[in-house]
């Protein structure tokens, strides 16, 4: 894992070197595969530490990190464009230099200090890093050491996970682009480029307390089927709202729907992610789906 954050922190600070519309391509494509495998690979180790009803809480304080990061990091985006012309370097190039860095030094960091899990026999019970309780239940540790090829394809033509894959491809088709172009929307509704940066924060702000409340109420009602259905509902709302309002408001009322739709997407993601796993027989067919 921390081998991922640094390589994509390496090729992040490569961007600097682009130059043209090919080089562009292709360092987003190497830094999509950079990063492809992080989160998989973290809910996988969350779920080796953690029960099934500690699961939950947990993934959401891991989002909690990401979306927190997606929040800072059109602020610190809005700072460093006014570098321009500093050293010889755009404000973009700044950008890419300076959080493809930090990349680099939070994986020496993880690689430091994110303990390993050991496998230990089935009689005994798995204890947490803290040493202060042992773990119990399937979740608690790893029973094979590779994964089977035979077990991938089973696992990706299970008709029960279908659901799952297609209510994520749908979410992420959607909120992936809106958070990825946000600041080209907002300044074509005529913000200026440093303002529309910082405003993108905060949608992504947003996210935070509405990804606490739906892990909340997942774990009050123990329903997280129902939980993911509500959320993925709520941001429906959202986006029909969007599109029937859109060329009826001025700018400020495009910014707050647009960030209305930004703060809605992702609430379902956590529960939607342990409830995945927590129906898988096997740590390896937790790992796939995951990823």
């Amino acid at each position: 894992m921390s081998a991922q954050v640094c390589v994509f922190g390496i090729v992040a600070c490569l961007q600097v070197l682009v130059h043209n519309k090919l080089s562009f391509l292709l360092t987003r494509t190497f830094l999509g595969l950079a990063e492809a495998g992080y989160i998989p690979g973290a809910m996988y180790t969350l779920s080796t530490w953690y029960t099934k009803e500690e699961l939950t809480k947990r993934i959401a304080i891991f989002f909690f990190g990401m979306f927190g990061g997606t929040a800072a990091s059109p602020l610190l985006g809005a700072a460093l464009l006014r570098l321009d012309g500093k050293c010889g370097l755009f404000g973009w190039q700044w950008i890419f230099l300076v959080e493809g860095l930090f990349s680099v030094a939070v994986s020496i960091f993880l690689f430091c200090f994110l303990p390993e899990h050991k496998e230990v026999p089935r009689s005994s019970n798995q204890v947490d890093f803290s040493g202060l309780r042992p773990m119990k239940g399937p979740l608690a540790h790893p029973s094979k050491p590779h994964i089977p090829f035979r077990l991938v394809w089973k696992t990706l033509t299970d008709m029960r996970k279908w659901p799952h894959f297609i209510a994520t491809g749908c979410v992420f088709a959607t909120w992936s682009p809106l958070t990825t172009y946000t600041p080209s929307i907002f300044m074509e509704l005529g913000f200026a480029r440093i303002k529309a940066n910082a405003f993108c924060a905060i949608g992504s702000l947003l996210t935070l307390p509405v990804i606490l409340f739906f892990a909340w109420m997942s774990d009050k009602l123990s329903k997280r089927g129902l939980t993911v259905m509500v959320a993925i509902f709520v941001y429906l709302i959202a986006l029909v709202m969007l599109r029937i309002m859109m060329h009826r408001v001025d700018k400020w009322g495009k910014l707050g729907l647009w960030t209305t739709v930004n703060a809605l997407a992702v609430g379902y993601h956590p529960i939607h992610n342990s409830w995945i796993q927590i129906n898988c027989k096997s740590s390896e067919e937790r790992n796939i789906s995951v990823a």
